[in-house]
């Protein structure tokens, strides 16, 4: 398997100009990376006594990329999720949150396959769906009242996860429960606002995919599909609630509109099947896992009109990201890849550019999807300086020619990704993803995807 060794420290990154986005930048600086910190910062441009990598001299240096939603895959023999972790990589996203782990096997995987030296991002899980009533994944704790909070948490807490996702069919008092066990633990709650709910009766610290702003009135199905797009009774006086209610109870939003945008490329199947970004995962899920007939259940023949609502509902949704970000409601950014044709990594370069879309300043988006997300993701690991630029902070960093944050292309003039201490060369991961592609799309493994693929069709229920 092709792993990048990357350069390891002590090294010096000589007279560059550090970006801290929509804060400060400081030109002239050198930095000393040593383990897995940033050793020192001075405007000095004379070097350290390490090695010096002349290279990079001149270039801009910018916190990493943090996804807040993502969904690693099940453990499996494609060795998939050490393929996902290095697209990661190859994008800037240098810590992401594992939003639910479907079989309780994704996790694990992945800390298994960094603990044996694969590169990948920090990882922060919320690992069980914790549900009541119908069971949608394996991977599920049901909770049949209130009282069952501080035993669910403990559960999930003691399997060494950061985050509750609380999910399906609770009511109010369940995820007041949640909430409050949660928070003895020292733990986050983030989910789904329950079908039966709108977002001001669940009260969600952290709500997923802006579930809960239609009224369970206007869902034509409890599908994902349906509650991300049947907002045709959404207007004006809806979205001033919802930024009402977040503001007055302290609300979270994780909106994931890159998922909703991607549903738009069924309009054209074949031309989403062979796009770069698709083909960086294994061709087991644009060819079964997220074919418009064959594929989930839930994702099969979307029509003009369902498609139609989708983009009515992506403006509307742009509108609120903007409403809320005026407000000063706290917004994180995150994809729910590997949903329809949003891959991990690229998929939060797109989320970025939405957010821009819905006007917020590049620099200020920057900061969001860097800082902004790292100052919730990193107490969870231990880790409350992720995301700074200073002496004694983790070394996640990027590498740029120029100053990143005057645009949100994040994938434009990267040249190097430090994770954890290590600077890889974007060329070497480029050549690492290259390499997976290229392993993934040989018969035997072709042939072992369909055949795994087949059977989670089958054996799941994906209708929802």
């Amino acid at each position: 398997m092709n792993v990048p060794t990357g350069v390891t420290g002590p090294f010096a990154l000589p007279d560059v100009t550090l970006v801290q986005p929509a804060e400060r930048s400081t030109p002239h600086a050198t930095v000393a990376v040593r383990g897995d910190r940033i050793a020192a910062l001075a405007t000095d441009p004379r070097s350290p006594a390490d090695q010096v990598l002349e290279k990079y001299r001149g270039a801009y240096l910018v916190p990493g990329l943090v996804d807040m939603h993502t969904h690693l895959a099940p453990g499996n023999p494609l060795h998939v999720n050490e393929a996902s972790l290095l697209v990661h990589l190859a994008h800037g996203v240098t810590a992401i949150r594992d939003a639910g782990d479907s079989d309780g096997t994704a996790g694990p995987t992945a800390r298994r396959a960094m603990a044996q030296g694969h590169p990948g991002p920090r990882l922060s899980t919320a690992g069980t769906f914790v549900t009541r009533g119908r069971t949608r994944w394996p991977n599920s704790l049901q909770m049949a009242g209130s009282g069952q909070a501080d035993d669910i948490v403990a559960r999930i807490a003691d399997a060494g996860n950061h985050w509750i996702k609380s999910y399906e069919g609770l009511d109010p008092e369940d995820i007041a429960a949640l909430v409050a066990a949660a928070d003895k633990r020292g733990l986050g709650v983030i989910g789904h606002v329950p079908s039966q709910l709108r977002h001001e009766q669940a009260l969600l610290p952290d709500t997923q995919h802006f579930f809960g702003v239609p009224d369970p009135a206007d869902l034509s199905a409890d599908t994902v599909v349906c509650r991300a797009t049947d907002w045709q009774n959404v207007d004006r006086r809806r979205l001033d609630e919802v930024v009402r209610n977040s503001l007055k109870h302290g609300l979270a939003h994780t909106p994931t509109v890159v998922a909703t945008e991607m549903l738009l490329s069924y309009h054209d199947y074949q031309k989403a099947k062979s796009a770069p970004a698709t083909a960086l995962l294994p061709p087991l899920y644009a060819n079964q896992l997220w074919h418009p007939t064959r594929g989930f259940p839930v994702y099969r023949n979307l029509d003009a009109a369902r498609l139609a609502r989708v983009a009515r509902t992506l403006d509307q949704k742009l509108r609120l990201i903007a409403d809320l970000h005026a407000a000063g409601v706290r917004l994180h950014l995150g994809t729910d890849s590997p949903q329809p044709f949003t891959v991990p990594g690229a998929a939060l370069h797109t989320e970025m550019d939405l957010f821009a879309r819905a006007g917020i300043a590049p620099a200020r988006v920057w900061q969001l999807a860097t800082r902004g997300n790292a100052e919730v993701l990193g107490p969870a690991l231990g880790e409350p300086d992720l995301g700074l630029l200073r002496a004694g902070a983790p070394a996640d960093l990027l590498v740029y020619r120029d100053d990143p944050t005057t645009a949100t292309r994040p994938g434009d003039g990267l040249l190097a990704v430090v994770s954890r201490g290590t600077l890889y060369p974007h060329e070497q991961l480029d050549s690492a993803v290259a390499a997976h592609q290229a392993r993934l799309r040989r018969l035997p493994a072709r042939l072992l995807g369909r055949a795994g693929a087949t059977l989670a069709l089958r054996s799941t229920s994906f209708d929802f």
